[in-house]
């Protein structure tokens, strides 16, 4: 899904640029009649950005939680089909684990990244996964599926 927001952002952006650039100039060359195309690349250009930025700001938040969370061993609970996403009529999956704080005593559910293939059978022998949830708020977590699920090509 990382994949796909990435190439959204990355046309959304160039479509921007392609639509603000010669829009401007003909708003320099002739005059505010113009004011339609650089006002859609603007859009285009923000829409773009906006992906992409909200990308590295997940990207950064993940890897944060991974060098200074604490790590847990979550029991894993299953694997579940995602229905916010869908693409062509399929939904992915993913991995759900849950973990009990010892400071208050409640149950926290986690879940992993989606992921397009059934996990299940890399799973067979693990009864926990890691996951990285911040201290102060299990509700920011990372669950780590680094080196048990293979990379999707």
């Amino acid at each position: 899904m990382e994949k796909v927001l990435k190439i959204l952002g990355v046309v959304f952006l160039v479509l921007g640029l392609v639509l603000l650039a010669p829009g401007l100039y003909l708003i320099w060359k002739y005059g505010l009649a113009f004011i339609v195309l650089p006002l859609n690349g603007t859009i285009f250009f923000a829409v773009g950005a906006g992906f992409l930025l909200r990308l590295r700001a997940l990207a950064a938040r993940e890897r944060r939680l991974r060098e200074t969370g604490q790590r847990i061993d979550a029991d894993i609970a299953g694997v579940q089909w995602n229905t916010m996403v869908r693409v062509n009529g399929a939904c992915p999956l993913v991995i759900q684990c849950q973990a009990v704080n010892p400071e208050n005593g409640k149950v926290y559910v986690f879940r992993s990244k989606s992921v397009w293939y059934d996990p299940t059978p890399f799973l067979e022998n693990r009864k926990t996964l890691p996951v990285y949830v911040d201290g102060a708020n299990w509700r920011r977590y990372a669950v780590d599926t680094d080196g048990i699920l293979p990379e999707e090509g």
